[in-house]
């Protein structure tokens, strides 16, 4: 009987006692929450900016990535392609021009030159079509002009015959154009049939004597590049002495200032002239507009001028649009008349 009532009270007072709990939570007042904007936010991954480097990845080197695809081997390095033989374009920097005129006063020039006198003939003006035989329908092109061009073919060229006997059979003079050692070389070569410096004479006069046998109906003889040999007379003493005994005259091109050809002409009597404008050595149509009107006004001054083109497409073009006009300014002769015994 004790124990149950013992058991009773404690029944009373523990449902007392959760009374009390449930009381105290519904009438006290709740306790207050942070506001939305108060909550701290949970720190973002820092973003890299896209002008700064990645940090290098974490992982070993030595265990990619699964989902990594494997790095490429590195390509092996291929090497450069060897220089080819610089036969149809002009490689040599024609040197600077001594009389002080800029582009500018050459771009100022008139289009036309002055009116002669009345009886006084037109200047005259030869042409050089330089480093043919390399490139057989240009060369036909420029023969189709129907003006007195000279052309200049390379000894032993794929097509030095066919181009002879074209110009030929269209009655234009024809000279050897002649490679000479550059100051460049090794890095340019002038192509077969070249005469170098370090030739003994003997080499060298057989190398002179093939080259001038290789072409056809020639008249004479004008320098591929050569800013070295023209500059040795004792070269050029060897070359004129051939020219001579086969009665051709020699137009020195000019690849350098340091040219002793005049001089060295002068010795052996050899009907010789020299370049006076190098027409095209900037594939620019309004360059070689320019220069084309230089050469129509040294001819004016000097009576007589010698201009040196070379078988490029803009070349074949310009020479197409100017020559009406330019048969007009001057008398296009070949090379031959201009030539004379340097005097």
């Amino acid at each position: 009987m004790s124990l149950l009532k013992a058991l009773g009270a404690v029944a009373v007072l523990a449902a007392i006692v959760l009374g009390a709990v449930v009381v105290g939570r519904f009438l006290l007042p709740p306790e207050p929450r942070p506001a939305l904007t108060e909550r701290k936010k949970p720190p973002l991954k820092a973003q890299i900016p896209p002008d700064r480097p990645r940090p290098p990845d974490a992982r070993p080197a030595d265990k990619p990535s699964a989902d990594r695809a494997p790095a490429r081997p590195a390509p092996e390095e291929i090497p450069a392609p060897p220089k080819l033989p610089a036969y149809e374009v002009f490689p040599e920097k024609p040197p600077a021009s001594k009389n002080g005129e800029s582009e500018t006063l050459h771009a100022a020039l008139p289009p036309t030159p002055p009116e002669l006198p009345p009886g006084r003939k037109l200047p005259r003006v030869a042409i050089i079509i330089d480093d043919l035989g390399y490139d057989r329908s240009l060369a036909a092109k420029l023969i189709g002009l129907n003006a007195p061009f000279t052309l200049a073919i390379l000894p032993h060229s794929p097509h030095q015959d066919a181009i002879a006997r074209i110009a030929q059979a269209n009655g234009l003079e024809l000279v050897l154009h002649l490679p000479m050692e550059p100051m460049e070389y090794p890095d340019i070569n002038p192509g077969p049939g070249t005469l170098h410096s370090r030739m003994r004479p003997d080499e060298l006069l057989q190398v002179l004597e093939e080259d001038l046998d290789a072409v056809p109906h020639i008249k004479g003889v004008n320098n591929h590049m050569g800013s070295r040999l023209t500059a040795s007379s004792e070269q050029m003493y060897q070359v004129f002495s051939v020219l001579k005994k086969r009665g051709l005259y020699f137009i020195d091109s000019r690849t350098t200032d340091e040219s002793i050809c005049k001089p060295s002409a002068r010795l052996f009597q050899l009907p010789f002239a020299q370049r006076d404008v190098f027409i095209d050595h900037q594939q620019d149509p309004a360059f070689i507009r320019r220069q084309i009107r230089e050469l129509v006004r040294i001819a004016y001054r000097k009576g007589e001028a010698v201009g040196i083109a070379h078988p490029h497409q803009a070349t074949y073009a310009i020479l197409k649009e100017e020559l009406p006009a330019l048969r007009q300014q001057v008398e296009i002769v070949p090379a031959s008349a201009l030539v004379r015994p340097a005097g």
